[in-house]
């Protein structure tokens, strides 16, 4: 049987390489994916999220989260992970439906 999961998660280079396992392990069923700020803004990392499930053609449900941290001011680290987060990968851009 399975594991269901949903993964909250700020998508840069380093949670892309934990979705590919994720979305691709045969004992998970990823139900959502919801995406928070993190090194970079919110909607870097929900458009980040939003190429990933393309890039592996997963039809998993996405909602954005929060644009701050709940206990401690935002600090982007855009100077480190680059503007995007995933800088220097060039995947096409996503029509992909996020939920409110």
């Amino acid at each position: 049987m399975k594991r269901k999961i949903i993964i909250d998660t700020d998508p840069g280079i380093d949670d892309a390489a934990a979705l590919a396992i994720a979305l691709n392990n045969p004992e998970l069923e990823v139900l959502m994916l919801s995406t928070v700020a993190g090194n970079v803004n919110l909607d870097y990392t929900t458009e980040n999220a939003k190429k990933i499930l393309d890039f592996f053609e997963k039809d998993t449900p996405l909602a954005r989260g929060n644009s701050l941290p709940l206990l401690r001011e935002y600090e982007d680290a855009s100077q480190f992970h680059g503007e995007t987060g995933m800088n220097g990968y060039d995947f096409p851009v996503s029509e992909r439906k996020v939920m409110p």
